[in-house]
């Protein structure tokens, strides 16, 4: 609209001087020679009557150009400070993240090991579940820790083989967990073209991999699990799908957020980090993660980066 507005103000400023100076031209070429009382030829006072009437929309545009850099750079300022009080706030993240680990590895640490040391080989199951909450307690902030320190950890890039990263990555779940190897089938698009080598911090990429490897195995304790790696429109795609239990509608929004967890996933063991891990690791690479999900169908994750050719 404002442009719009400032090529109309620019044809308002170019018309009446173009047609002074034709119809001037004209006269001038018919001969015309009739002189103004004040002694001035008559082409030249239209020309000049042309030229003071663009005076009008030439004023309005200098005003309106004026207008347009004043909210250019109000909205400039506007986005700056946004992104500098996202960063300061990240920053805010990151350090009381790395407190936490710090104010409670010391007090856990104890609560373990008086854990350990009152059973005296007794089989007594409160302490047991003291020991088990703990380490639940101490696994959960080490997360939180790790999720921060790859906020500014810097990309160790190299140029990796991405069919190969997600081989090996099955072949680890299939070695943990053999029934959920087993369900695995790996889904290569070659034709017309396969995925190029990428430049990627290959230990972060394996983290989200495995990941979401790690997800579909628990939260499918029967059905396939497809894994399928393509190229679309300069992207390197890898969706992971699964027939698990899935996620309810009102719970897919939060998966990504830190300690969120499906409701009908509170009998799995985990953290509800893994997913904000690879929300994060995609990130850092440029790329990003989505997740589609049907509760009792199943669940399809989609990662994708980008590819520098």
């Amino acid at each position: 609209m404002t442009e719009r507005r400032g090529v109309a103000l620019g044809l308002l400023t170019a018309v009446p001087v173009g047609l002074g100076a034709l119809a001037a031209g004209g006269m001038l070429l018919a001969g015309d020679q009739r002189l103004l009382a004040m002694e001035l030829a008559l082409p030249g006072a239209v020309l000049i009557g042309g030229a003071l009437v663009s005076c009008i929309p030439g004023a309005m545009l200098i005003r309106h150009s004026a207008r347009a850099r004043s909210r250019r750079r109000e909205s400039a300022a506007v986005d700056a400070a946004r992104t500098a009080a996202a960063l300061h706030e990240r920053e805010n993240h990151q350090r009381f993240l790395a407190r936490l680990d710090h104010e409670l590895k010391n007090p856990l640490t104890a609560i373990r090991a008086t854990a350990v040391a009152a059973q005296d080989g007794a089989e007594d199951a409160a302490w047991r579940t003291v020991d088990a909450q703990a380490n639940k307690l101490s696994t959960l902030v080490r997360d939180l820790r790790k999720l921060a320190d790859l906020e500014t950890r810097p990309l160790e890039l190299e140029v990796i083989d991405l069919e190969q990263v997600i081989g090996e990555a099955i072949t680890a779940l299939r070695q943990q967990d053999p029934t959920a190897g087993a369900r695995i089938d790996f889904v290569v698009t070659r034709v017309p073209w396969a995925v190029p080598p990428l430049s990627a911090d290959i230990d972060l990429l394996s983290l989200a991999v495995d990941n979401v490897f790690g997800n579909a195995a628990k939260y499918s304790a029967t059905g396939p699990i497809e894994v399928r790696l393509r190229e679309q429109d300069g992207w390197a795609v890898v969706d992971v799908a699964d027939a698990g239990r899935g996620i309810p509608a009102t719970d897919v929004a939060q998966v990504f957020d830190e300690l969120a967890r499906a409701q009908n996933a509170r009998d799995v063991a985990g953290s509800g980090i893994g997913l904000t891990l690879v929300a994060t690791v995609m990130r850092l690479h440029g790329g990003d993660v989505s997740i589609r999900s049907a509760e009792g169908s199943g669940t399809l994750v989609t990662l994708r980066l980008p590819i520098r050719r």
